[in-house]
C-alpha cells in the first residue's frame, strides 16, 4: 500500500491573535458542555488590547487532542500536531492511505476548534443597569444571552469597547472645532462572540434581533430555501434594500456558507435546530411593516423559484477547500454581487464539482468567471525524485519515512504551503510565493542530492488569456523555453480555464517561472459612460490606438449590448477593461488617467466613499428618509449602499464620481442625528433640579433657538441635534453649565474652558471695520464730518460708494478719515482723496503750499459768475460728502483737460487780490488763467481766446458757453 503523507497549517492566513477579553458582569459558559456549567466571573472592565475584528484565536490543546484521537479512531490514519505561527494556529501531519488521509484532512478542516471572533457595538444604556456608576447586566438581557449562547454553541461576553477609554476624534460630519469637546459621544460596550465560524454567524444574527427587540421592535422569522436567498436579494442586494426601504424593516439573512464550517449539528439540543437552520430569515421592525416584508419575501421567492437555472463547473478539490477556509469573504461578495448561490461540496472531499444557481444566465456566467479568477491565485508545484541509474536487480532507492515526516513539518511550517509526499514526489499547494519557497527549500536538502530530480509548476489561467500569454505564433512561450531550457505545455482543463505546466531539471525552472509570470496578464477595469466611448476611441480607432501604443496596454470598451451580455468586469458597473503583461503593470494607471482626461469631471473616476453612521439609524434612513436618499443620489449621480444587516457594520458606502461622493456624504450626514453626553459629578440634588420649571424652560429655549434637544439621564445630560447643526453644541452646553452652576450643581471643567471665550457682541467678529452699522465698544467723537446727518443708512450708502471706486490703490492711499470720521476736525476742509498717482493737483495761486486747501470764502471771492456764485453759496451750509470724493476719482478726462490747460497757460507768479467783480483794471496775466482753481476750460484755442480776449468781454466774465461747461462739471461733482 502506498503511503500518502500530508502536512499543513490551519488556519493558513496570518491573523492577529487576541487574548480572550474579560467579561463585564456577564459570566459566560465555555459552551462545550451544557449551559448549566459553572460560569467564570469577572468584576472589572478591561479594555481589549486591540480591535475586535473577525480574527482567529488559538484553540484549546485539549480540544485539538480530542479531535485528533477521534479522527484516528474513525479513519485509521496517524495524526500528529503541534502549535504554529506563535500559537495562532496548528500544524497537522497525517499519514495513511490516500482516501483515509483525505477524509481525515477534511474532518480536521471542518471541525478544528479554531475560535472565530465577532463584535457588536451597543450603547451601554441598552443592556446595562446604572451604566455610569455601577454597571450590571440587565436581568432580561442576561437571560436572553444565556439562551442564545446555548442554542448557537457560541461563547458570548460583554466587554468595554476599545473606543470607550481612548481619546476619540469627532465622528463623521462633526467639525473638530465645533465645540463638541467637553461632550462625549455615547458610551458603548461590545458583545463579543467567539466560537466556530457557523456558531459566530448564527449568534451574531440572534444578538442583533435581540437588540432590536430591546429597542421596541417586533421580530419574526420566515423560512425560504437557502439557495434562493441571494437571488431574492438581487445584485448588490438592491432588491433586498428596496424591500427594507418600503417596509422600514431590518432583514437578516443567514451566512451564504453556513453548514460548511463547524461540527455537525445536533438536533437533540432543545430547539437549537430551528436556529441553526440555514433557511431562516429574521425580520424586525414595526408590526405591520414586518408582515408586509415577510409577504414580499414570500412573493419574490415564489416568482424567482420558477426561473432558477443552474450550471456545474469543475475546480481542483484543494482549491475549493482553500476558497472556503481562506477566501470566504470573497465568495460571499461574489454571490452578493451577482445574485447567485454557489453550492460547494463538503470540505476535504475529492469532489471537484460546484453548482451555481441563479435566475439569469449572465449572472451565472459572471459568477463562474469570478470563481475561476480566484482559483488562478492557487499554485501547485511538484518535485520528482528519479534514480540516478535504473537496475532491475536492485531495489529502488527510497527515503526514510521518519526523515520525510520531519522535513514535511519543517517545510510546511516555514513556508505556509501544504506539503505532500507520495511515490518519491513532493507536492506543494498554496499561493505562488508559498509554493516557490517550498520548492526552494526542497532543492537545498542534502538527501535529494543522490537523486536526479525534475521540478514542475502548474498554473491555472482563463481561456480568454490563452492567446495573450502565448503571443503571435507562440513567440513569447518559445522565447522563454529557449532562454531558460524549460518545457512549457498548455492543457485544457474546463470550459473556462486551462492549465500551464512548466517543467525543468534545476534552478532554471524557477527562472522560467519568473519570466512566465512577467507575461501573465494584469488588468484593470473601470467605468466610462457610454456617451464618451466614441469620442475616446476616435475616428477609425486612431485616438485609442495612439494611447494603447504609448503605454503598451490593450483596452476594450463594451457598449450597452456587450455590457448587458457581460454583466460588468471586476465591478458590476465596469464597462472598460485594460490588460497588459505583468511586467508593464505600472502603465495601467497611466492609461486609465489618459482615458479619463477625456471625460467630464462629473462623470469620471467612479469610487467608493465610506461614511460611518451608527447602525441604529440605518432603518430610519432607509425607511422614513428614503425620499431624501433618492434626492441625494439624483443630485450627485451616485448610489448609497447600506451594509448587510447581519454584519452589524456602521459603514455606509457611496458609489459615484470622485468629485461628487464627498458632496453626497455631507448631504447624507445632514440627515443623521448626532448625540453626545455631558457627564456631571453625582449629586442628590440633580433629580430635583431637573424637575424644576426653570430647567424645562431652559430645555425648551435651547430647542427653540438652537435646535438642540437636552435630555437628563443618570448623572449626565444627552444632547441631540442634526450634524449640520453641531456648531450650536458649545452654546447649548454653556447655557446648561451656567444653569447648573447657578443652582449649586458642580460640573466637570470643559477641556476648552481656558481657550474659549464667549464674544461680548456680534461686532467683535469684525475688528477691522469701524462703522455704526456694527456696534462696537468704541466711542465716536462729536466732531465727525457727518454730525449734522444722523441718518445711519445714508452713511452706510456713502461708505459703499467710496469703496466702489475703480481705482483700488485710492482705497488704500486715502486719508484715514475716510474710515475714521471722528479724526477729522474741520468739516469744511477738503482734502483730495487720490494720491499723485491718480492726478497731480495744481498749487493754489500765489502760494507755495504743496497741497491744495479750499475754503468757502476764497471760492466765492474767486467766483466771477453769478450762477457759479449762487451754486457755491448753496453748498456752504452742507458738509461735503464722501460721495463727491468717490466720484472725483473718476474724472480722468476732465483732469487731463485741466493739466493741458494749465500747461498752455501757466498761472502768474503774483496774482492780484480779486473781488467779486473783475473789471478792466485786472491784470492781463490773470485774465489768461481760469479764475476757479479746480475747473478749467477745455484746452482749445477758441475757448482760450474767449477767456483771455478783453475786447470780446470788457469785464472778463465768462460767456454763456463757458458758464454751461462750468455748470456741467460742477453738477457732475455734486457741488
Amino acid at each position: 500500500m502506498d503511503v500518502y503523507t500530508t502536512s499543513f497549517t490551519y488556519p493558513r492566513r496570518s491573523r492577529q491573535n487576541h487574548p480572550p477579553a474579560q467579561s463585564l458582569e456577564f459570566p459566560v459558559p465555555e459552551l462545550r458542555g451544557s449551559s448549566n456549567d459553572s460560569y467564570p466571573t469577572a468584576h472589572h472592565i478591561q479594555q481589549p488590547t486591540s480591535s475586535l475584528s473577525d480574527v482567529v484565536a488559538s484553540a484549546d490543546g485539549e480540544a485539538i487532542q480530542k479531535l485528533a484521537m477521534m479522527a484516528m479512531s474513525l479513519h485509521g490514519c496517524h495524526v500528529s500536531y503541534f502549535t504554529a505561527d506563535n500559537g495562532r494556529g496548528w500544524n497537522f501531519h497525517i499519514t495513511g492511505a490516500y482516501q483515509q488521509v483525505m477524509v481525515t484532512r477534511g474532518m480536521i478542516l471542518k471541525e478544528c476548534p479554531i475560535q472565530h471572533r465577532a463584535a457588536i457595538k451597543v450603547a451601554r444604556s441598552e443592556i446595562l443597569d446604572s451604566p455610569s456608576s455601577k454597571p450590571a447586566l440587565k436581568n432580561e438581557v442576561r437571560r436572553r444571552l444565556d439562551e442564545i449562547a446555548s442554542q448557537t454553541m457560541a461563547h458570548i461576553a460583554v466587554v468595554n469597547s476599545p473606543l470607550s477609554l481612548s481619546n476619540r476624534t469627532p465622528p463623521d460630519g462633526i467639525s473638530s472645532s465645533a465645540g463638541w469637546s467637553g461632550l462625549e459621544t455615547e458610551r458603548v460596550c461590545e458583545l463579543v462572540v467567539t466560537g466556530h465560524e457557523d456558531s459566530v454567524d448564527l449568534a451574531r444574527v440572534r444578538l442583533l434581533v435581540m437588540l432590536d427587540e430591546l429597542s421596541g421592535l417586533h421580530a419574526e422569522l420566515c423560512e425560504i430555501d437557502h439557495k434562493l436567498h441571494a437571488i431574492i436579494a438581487g445584485r448588490k442586494r438592491g432588491g433586498l434594500q428596496s424591500i427594507q426601504e418600503e417596509t422600514a424593516t431590518n432583514i437578516y439573512f443567514p451566512s451564504a456558507l453556513q453548514g460548511l464550517m463547524g461540527p455537525e449539528m445536533n438536533s437533540t439540543v432543545g430547539s437549537s435546530q430551528s436556529f441553526r437552520n440555514n433557511n431562516v430569515i429574521w425580520i424586525t421592525g414595526e408590526f405591520f411593516g414586518v408582515q408586509r416584508a415577510r409577504d414580499m419575501l414570500y412573493q419574490v421567492s415564489l416568482k424567482k423559484s420558477k426561473s432558477v437555472i443552474s450550471r456545474d463547473t469543475a475546480i481542483l478539490p484543494r482549491k475549493l477547500d482553500w476558497m472556503v477556509t481562506d477566501r470566504a469573504d470573497d465568495l460571499k461578495s461574489i454571490m452578493a454581487d451577482n445574485a447567485t448561490f454557489i453550492h460547494f461540496p463538503p470540505l476535504g472531499s475529492s469532489t471537484s464539482l460546484i453548482t451555481v444557481y441563479g435566475d439569469h444566465r449572465v449572472n451565472i456566467q459572471r459568477t463562474i468567471r469570478s470563481i475561476m479568477q480566484l482559483a488562478c491565485q492557487y499554485y501547485v508545484g511538484s518535485f520528482w525524485l528519479l534514480p540516478v541509474q535504473f537496475n532491475a536487480l536492485l531495489p529502488p532507492a527510497n527515503l526514510n519515512p521518519s526523515s520525510v515526516t520531519a522535513l514535511l513539518k519543517q517545510i510546511s511550517l516555514t513556508t505556509g504551503a501544504e506539503v505532500v509526499f507520495k511515490n518519491m514526489c513532493f507536492e506543494m499547494h498554496g499561493l505562488e510565493h508559498e509554493v516557490r519557497a517550498a520548492v526552494g527549500m526542497v532543492m537545498e536538502l542534502d538527501i535529494i542530492r543522490t537523486f536526479h530530480h525534475e521540478i514542475r509548476f502548474q498554473i491555472e489561467l482563463s481561456n480568454e488569456h490563452r492567446e495573450f500569454i502565448s503571443g503571435k505564433k507562440n513567440g513569447k512561450i518559445n522565447k522563454i523555453m529557449q532562454t531558460t531550457n524549460v518545457k512549457i505545455k498548455f492543457e485544457t482543463f474546463n470550459d473556462h480555464n486551462f492549465l500551464i505546466d512548466i517543467a525543468g531539471p534545476d534552478n532554471s525552472v524557477l527562472q522560467g517561472l519568473s519570466l512566465l509570470q512577467e507575461e501573465l496578464p494584469a488588468e484593470i477595469s473601470f467605468h466610462v459612460p457610454e456617451a464618451y466611448h466614441k469620442r475616446i476611441i476616435g475616428v477609425g480607432g486612431r485616438s485609442i490606438q495612439r494611447i494603447m501604443k504609448k503605454f503598451g496596454v490593450y483596452v476594450k470598451f463594451s457598449n450597452a449590448e456587450e455590457f448587458a451580455a457581460l454583466g460588468g468586469y471586476n465591478d458590476n458597473d465596469d464597462n472598460v477593461v485594460a490588460r497588459t503583461p505583468a511586467k508593464n503593470v505600472i502603465n495601467l494607471d497611466n492609461l486609465k488617467q489618459s482615458v479619463m482626461e477625456l471625460v467630464n469631471p462629473k462623470d469620471k473616476d467612479y469610487v467608493n466613499e465610506t461614511v460611518s453612521i451608527p447602525r441604529r439609524y440605518h432603518r430610519t434612513l432607509l425607511g422614513e428618509k428614503s425620499i431624501f436618499i433618492h434626492d441625494i443620489e439624483t443630485k450627485t449621480n451616485s448610489r448609497v449602499r447600506f451594509p448587510d444587516k447581519e454584519t452589524a457594520s456602521d459603514v455606509v458606502t457611496i458609489f459615484g464620481p470622485e468629485i461628487q461622493v464627498q458632496i453626497a456624504a455631507a448631504m447624507l450626514l445632514d440627515h443623521v442625528p448626532f448625540e453626545a453626553d455631558m457627564s456631571v459629578p453625582p449629586s442628590t440634588e440633580l433629580p430635583r433640579i431637573c424637575g424644576l420649571t426653570e430647567f424645562n424652560n431652559l430645555v425648551e429655549r435651547v430647542k427653540r433657538e438652537l435646535q438642540v434637544a437636552i435630555t437628563p439621564t443618570e448623572f449626565s445630560f444627552k444632547f441631540r441635534c442634526q450634524r449640520s447643526n453641531s456648531d450650536f453644541l458649545i452654546t447649548a452646553r454653556e447655557m446648561l453649565e451656567q444653569f447648573l452652576l447657578n443652582h449649586n450643581i458642580h460640573v466637570y471643567p470643559s477641556p476648552t474652558a481656558h481657550t474659549h471665550k464667549r464674544g461680548d457682541s456680534f461686532a467683535e467678529a469684525f475688528p477691522h471695520f469701524d462703522s455704526k452699522v456694527l456696534s462696537t465698544a468704541k466711542t465716536r467723537g462729536h466732531e465727525s464730518v457727518d454730525m449734522g446727518r444722523p441718518d445711519v443708512g445714508d452713511r452706510d450708502r456713502r461708505l459703499r460708494m467710496a469703496n466702489s471706486s475703480p481705482d483700488v490703490k485710492a482705497l488704500f492711499n486715502s486719508p484715514s478719515y475716510i474710515y475714521n470720521l471722528e479724526e477729522h476736525e474741520d468739516p469744511e476742509t477738503y482734502l483730495p482723496g487720490p494720491t499723485a498717482e491718480h492726478w497731480t493737483p495744481l498749487p493754489p495761486i500765489g502760494s507755495g503750499i504743496p497741497h491744495r486747501t479750499r475754503h468757502s470764502e476764497d471760492a466765492i471771492k474767486r467766483g466771477s459768475d453769478s450762477l457759479l456764485e449762487s451754486k457755491l453759496k448753496e453748498q456752504i451750509s452742507k458738509p461735503r460728502s464722501l460721495q463727491n470724493r468717490a466720484q472725483s476719482l473718476d474724472l480722468t478726462f476732465s483732469l487731463s483737460r485741466i493739466t493741458e490747460s494749465s500747461s498752455r497757460f501757466p498761472p502768474p507768479e503774483s496774482p492780484t487780490t480779486s473781488t467779486g467783480d473783475t473789471g478792466g483794471n485786472s491784470s492781463p496775466a490773470s485774465a489768461t488763467a481760469p479764475s476757479f482753481p479746480s475747473v478749467y476750460g477745455p484746452p482749445m484755442t477758441s475757448r482760450t481766446a474767449v477767456i483771455g480776449t478783453p475786447t470780446q468781454r470788457s469785464d472778463n466774465a465768462l460767456d454763456d458757453e463757458t458758464v454751461d461747461e462750468v455748470s456741467r462739471v460742477i453738477s457732475n461733482l455734486g457741488l
